[in-house]
């Protein structure tokens, strides 16, 4: 017999310090980013969309958007 499906209930089970997805059935969890890797990709994702979103210097017209974890 297989494992059942994992469900909306195990994702709202899971402690604070972990980020949990659901896909196909299968719950897979990973350690939420710290704070230096968070305030990295945000420094980074800043630089990236002024040269390449908004076009100061540079090419604009690309589109780049985060995922954050709500």
């Amino acid at each position: 017999m297989g494992r059942k499906p994992a469900t909306v209930a195990d994702l709202e089970a899971l402690p604070e310090n972990v980020v949990g997805e659901l896909v196909a059935g299968e719950l897979f969890v990973s350690p939420r980013p710290s704070s230096p890797h968070a305030m990295t990709a945000s420094r980074l994702g800043a630089l990236l969309l002024n040269r390449f979103d908004l076009g100061e210097p540079g090419p604009s017209g690309w589109f780049i958007v985060d995922e954050p974890e709500l």
